[in-house]
């Protein structure tokens, strides 16, 4: 072999080594799932990938290197990739470039892409630009932040509000809804149903007016309901159900909406029953009657409460005994009268004991009230319009609490009805 063609052979073999070697950089330039470009100092390719290609629409053989910037903006922009005018792009790159630091920008494509750029400069006066399609990821923002926007939105409204899938699981719920099933936020409901947390009773009678509403595909308007809450007391809602369908008729879900109408309830209720035991005591019911009838108004209006009417001796024809539904208090009506029941009568105004077992005025009854669940007391005298102490109408509570404002107003107004109740009574036997 002479000297030339050996010379040749070895430069063949250099090539061939160097073309290997830029396949296999190709390669890894075409497995990274960015679009990737290396530039030179005179804004010509040195190698770019296939997703660079890809994103902007382009063939992989339209970006050889040595191909400048201007002429992969034009087939860009033949493709309808570019996202300005030509001039406009190349001047907006090259003020980037005269900066020589590292730059993210966003662009917007004509066919409503987003792609995310990421400029790095060389050392050796080049630069790097990486380029992502973050189309899917906007949109997921987007999305997120619509919903994020509805929820602060539905968290203002004092109604519960939620919508659930055709499982009667949990989508998409307001604060109060949260609130209302004993969770700190809407997110702790998504995805359960409503057997996850309410009371099994609620749940299932829940889970059936959705069913009813899925399959007939007929609102539920304006339902009201008395059923129990998370902490098992019991309260009145209101609520409405709606079908949820999709964009082709079909019910995928329920909406609703629901309100607390327990407080309007209770007022109607107590309305009622003051009537009814004014026109008792008119008909010349027995004392004893009307006052039961009243303890059961009273126990009604709030949860977890006992009432007791104790009278004092002589002040009733037909009223021979303390009035209360719980045994204990009636066979302890003497010595509580005697001890601190008394304390009413003698300030002539209610009296609160929040906790009786750290009360010392209950310090003799404490352990037999005790045995019995009671744990608070509030207690005021039944007075005759004409100032006459007749007895005193006493309401505990199985938790310790002071009572609210409702509940001191329907002691006060529990006491005038039992006055009058009493006081005809007497008027009865004295006649």
């Amino acid at each position: 072999m002479s000297q030339e063609a050996g010379v040749t052979a070895e430069l063949e073999a250099r090539i061939a080594t160097l073309e290997a070697q830029n396949r296999r950089y190709q390669t890894t330039l075409d497995a990274i799932s960015q679009g990737v470009a290396f530039f030179d100092r005179d804004q010509r390719l040195i190698a770019g990938n296939r997703r660079y290609a890809e994103i902007y629409r382009l063939a992989p053989d339209q970006i050889p290197p040595t191909t400048t910037l201007r002429e992969i903006t034009e087939r860009r922009a033949a493709a309808g990739t570019c996202p300005i005018a030509i001039d406009d792009y190349l001047a907006y790159v090259a003020s980037i470039d005269s900066k020589r630091e590292d730059r993210d920008w966003n662009i917007r494509l004509g066919d409503g892409r987003a792609i995310s750029v990421h400029y790095r400069p060389t050392a050796d006066g080049g630069w790097i630009s990486i380029h992502e399609d973050v189309s899917d990821l906007r949109e997921k923002r987007l999305l997120i932040e619509e919903r994020v926007s509805l929820q602060s939105l539905i968290d203002v409204v004092p109604d519960n509000l939620w919508v659930k899938d055709a499982e009667s699981r949990f989508v998409v719920a307001n604060r109060a809804t949260a609130l209302r099933m004993s969770r700190a936020s809407p997110q702790e409901l998504i995805g359960k149903s409503d057997l996850e947390l309410c009371p099994w009773e609620t749940a299932q009678k829940y889970l059936a007016d959705e069913r009813e509403v899925i399959e007939s595909g007929r609102p539920m308007i304006d339902s009201e309901e008395y059923v129990l809450a998370p902490d098992a007391g019991k309260i009145w809602i209101a609520t409405t159900k709606a079908p949820l369908r999709n964009d082709r008729g079909e019910v995928v879900g329920v909406i609703g909406v629901s309100r607390d109408i327990t407080r309007r309830r209770l007022a109607d209720a107590l309305r009622e029953g003051q009537a009814e035991i004014l026109q008792m005591i008119v008909n010349g019911a027995p004392a004893e009657i009307v006052l039961e009838e009243l303890v059961h108004l009273v126990e009604s209006q709030s949860n977890g409460v006992v009432a007791a009417i104790i009278p004092l001796a002589g002040k009733g024809r037909n009223l021979q005994r303390s009035v209360t539904s719980l045994p204990t208090i009636e066979a302890e009506s003497g010595q509580l009268l005697a001890g601190p029941l008394g304390e009413p009568l003698r300030r002539g105004d209610l009296v609160i004991v929040p906790d009786i077992a750290a009360d010392p005025a209950w310090a003799e009854q404490r352990e037999r009230i005790g045995a019995v669940g009671l744990c608070a007391c509030w207690s005021t005298p039944v007075t005759s319009h004409g100032g006459e102490t007749l007895g005193v109408l006493a309401v505990f509570a199985r938790v310790a609490r002071e009572p609210k404002e409702a509940e001191i107003k329907l002691v006060q107004v529990a006491a005038q009805l039992a006055a009058i109740a009493i006081e005809r009574d007497g008027a009865k036997a004295a006649s």
